[in-house]
Formats: C-alpha cells, structure tokens, sequence
C-alpha cells in the first residue's frame, strides 16, 4: 500500500478542497485544491476537468497559434 504525505492526507481523507483561483475569458474557472495544489477547470457546463501536462501544453500551443495567425495578415490579391 502506497503512504501518503501529510500534505496529501486530508484529501485523501475528505476531498479536496478547492478555492478560485482564476476566471478564464471564455467563462470557464480554474480552482485550486488550498491543501496539495492540484488544479481543476470547469467548463461552461460547470464539470471538472482535471489539467495535466498534456493539456497545459496543448493549450500554450493552440494560444500560440492564435496569436501567430493574428499577427500575420493575409494579403488580398485584386484581379
């Protein structure tokens, strides 16, 4: 069996307890766990979705798109 730290303890125990931690733009809310620092966002139905590497990544690079897309402006060709 696995131990868990102490600081980890109370949610293993009780559940996380999650604060506000950050309003996205697009209406979604990212919680913070006060106790082991895990992070959450809910989506605009108001479920959680957990943030891993992965997705932290993805979405720096789908930002990055969007601001690269926005910076180049497309030329009009008039014929």
């Amino acid at each position: 069996m696995k131990t868990n730290t102490t600081k980890i303890l109370p949610c293993a125990v009780f559940g996380h307890n999650y604060k506000r931690s950050k309003t996205n733009l697009d209406h979604t809310i990212e919680l913070t766990c006060s106790h082991c620092d895990a992070v959450v966002v809910t989506d605009h139905h108001g479920n959680f979705d957990n943030i891993t590497v992965a997705n932290t990544q993805i979405k720096d690079t789908l930002q990055e798109l969007y601001r690269l897309t926005r910076r180049i402006q497309k030329t009009k060709v008039y014929v």
